[in-house]
């Protein structure tokens, strides 16, 4: 005979749950996986953002690199007479000597006092104010900017460069008659361009008035208000006559404070026609190349002995002090270039980089920082 009160007490039984502490334990369980699974989560986003701002640091350093080596190294092609030939400025004075307009050296540059070798400069803030143009040596030039837009960041050196522009063909005065002169080809000359005329022995600097014709294009180089800074004599002498031209300029590298009020590498060119939209300053256009670019420090390899090498490696002031622009045969170039905030944490003390040779200590934040280095040769001063 069956007994269904003990089959129903046994099927209860066996339907019985997990009790409290099963529970509790599997939420441990679980609780543990959880946390695991954040934290590797958390981890790989963490070297996510380190690898892209690392990535994005080596993207702005390799341009801005780019862009100063390459001009660099163009520095001093003043035509074929060289920069060390002799060179006349045929542009009105005193602009003639105006650092947009001054061609008598190839390069040259402004040290930040206190950034030398073996010194120490304390950048206190992530956007620094502007500085004094007495803060650099020499002084820095009136044609760069020290405050408003685009100024020139304090603690950072400032490298000038003039040379004349290539060209696919090269151009060559056919015959010249008062104050025109006629060239083979035009190599992009324009009303108020800048001039390098060289016959390889002599090298004038002259600003294009107008340009006529097309084909058979003569240049008008003439005396009065008709471009700035105009010519103090009109036309070429006719020992000039199957001498090369070319446009020329003078670009200056420096760090500069951009719109969003973050430091970047900016280049200011040579622009007598310079006018809205473009940033102007003077006879200069400002151009920001690349953010996040901090800090710039220059030394210049200057040849003392006449063996077409670097005897030694000086600041600018004491290249410019021992007048020695001319014998400069590389430069050589480091730059700190930051990330984005919040790329990595937080460090206990402000990190410090060593830029040739200078100690740069920098904000307390959560930005991630490499230098760059680059030793750069002037082509037309080297074997």
């Amino acid at each position: 005979m069956s007994h269904p009160m003990r089959t129903l007490h046994t099927q209860h039984s066996r339907e019985t749950g997990l009790s409290l502490i099963e529970l509790m334990i599997a939420m441990l369980v679980g609780l543990i996986l959880i946390a695991g699974v954040l934290s590797v989560f958390i981890s790989s986003r963490q070297s996510y953002g380190v690898n892209g701002a690392m990535g994005k640091i080596q993207e702005n350093g390799r341009f801005a690199l780019n862009f100063i080596g390459h001009d660099t190294r163009m520095a001093g092609y003043l035509g074929c007479g060289g920069s060390t030939g002799n060179i006349g400025n045929q542009l009105n004075p005193p602009a003639n000597t105006s650092l947009p307009y001054s061609f008598t050296s190839g390069l040259a540059g402004f040290e930040y006092s206190g950034t030398n070798p073996a010194a120490s400069y304390n950048i206190i803030s992530e956007a620094p104010a502007a500085g004094a143009a007495g803060n650099w040596a020499p002084t820095l030039d009136a044609t760069l900017p020290v405050s408003g837009t685009d100024y020139v960041v304090p603690g950072s050196d400032v490298l000038v460069l003039r040379f004349s522009a290539p060209t696919t063909s090269a151009a060559y005065v056919s015959s010249a008659s008062g104050a025109q002169f006629w060239i083979t080809t035009n190599p992009g000359i324009s009303s108020g361009s800048l001039l390098i005329i060289s016959n390889c022995v002599d090298t004038d600097v002259v600003q294009a008035d107008q340009v006529n014709g097309a084909g058979t294009d003569h240049v008008v180089v003439n005396t009065g208000n008709s471009v700035s800074p105009g010519n103090a004599v009109a036309g070429i002498p006719s020992s000039f006559i199957g001498a090369q031209v070319s446009t020329v300029n003078t670009e200056v590298f420096y760090v500069g404070m951009d719109a969003t009020g973050s430091p970047a590498l900016f280049e200011a060119v040579t622009n007598p026609n310079c006018a809205a939209p473009a940033t102007c300053f003077g006879a200069f256009q400002l151009n920001e190349l690349v953010p996040n670019v901090e800090n710039m420090q220059v030394l210049y390899g200057v040849d003392t002995t006449g063996s077409q090498t670097p005897s030694e490696y000086d600041t600018a002031n004491v290249v410019n002090a021992a007048n020695e622009w001319n014998s400069v045969v590389s430069v050589r170039v480091a730059l700190l270039v930051r990330s984005d905030l919040n790329a990595v944490l937080k460090p206990t003390a402000a990190p410090q980089y060593n830029l040739l040779g200078t100690t740069i200590t920098v904000p307390l934040d959560t930005r991630l920082r490499q230098v760059f280095t680059n030793t750069i040769g002037l082509r037309n001063r080297l074997p």
